[in-house]
């Protein structure tokens, strides 16, 4: 199982973004940065919730709940056991750095219209969902989107 310690990541204020997720050690590529755990199921999509299923929207806890979205994120995202997401190390982190995950490979859309401010050269700029990806995009995150949009992925 997965450690839930969060003993390793830390909450800070950032502006415009209000709170983010930050590595308070190194993390190679492939381990586990953050678990969320399922707090409730909510009855709709909300700005705060993640989804799991087409029709299934539910409230994770923190920290996992405060990382932020970047175009060109430092972790993935895969199921866990507790009804959320591992968020996952793409790539080596550094002590310091702010986790990110690409809010597109959970959702199918959003409540409102998203704009992302991750400033990042690949910055999509308005995020619409996971189908709205390039094929090139999709696949670049592999295993790590969300499991129920696998299957309907673009191959």
């Amino acid at each position: 199982m997965t450690d839930c310690n969060h003993s390793h990541l830390l909450v800070r204020d950032i502006e415009p973004k209000g709170k983010g997720v930050f590595a308070a050690r190194n993390f190679s590529k492939g381990e586990t940065v953050a678990s969320g755990r399922k707090v409730r199921i909510l009855p709709q999509r909300t700005p705060h919730s993640i989804q799991m299923d087409f029709d299934l929207h539910v409230l994770i806890d923190e920290p996992a709940v405060l990382i932020n979205h970047c175009c060109q994120p430092n972790t993935g995202v895969r199921n866990n056991p507790w009804g959320g997401y591992d968020f996952v190390a793409l790539i080596d982190i550094a002590a310091g750095d702010e986790i990110t995950f690409d809010y597109e490979t959970t959702e199918t859309e959003f409540s409102a219209k998203f704009q992302s401010a991750c400033n990042v050269s690949e910055c999509r700029k308005q995020l619409c969902g996971f189908f709205h990806l390039p094929t090139e995009v999709q696949k670049s995150y592999g295993e790590f989107i969300a499991d129920y949009l696998k299957a309907k992925a673009r191959n």
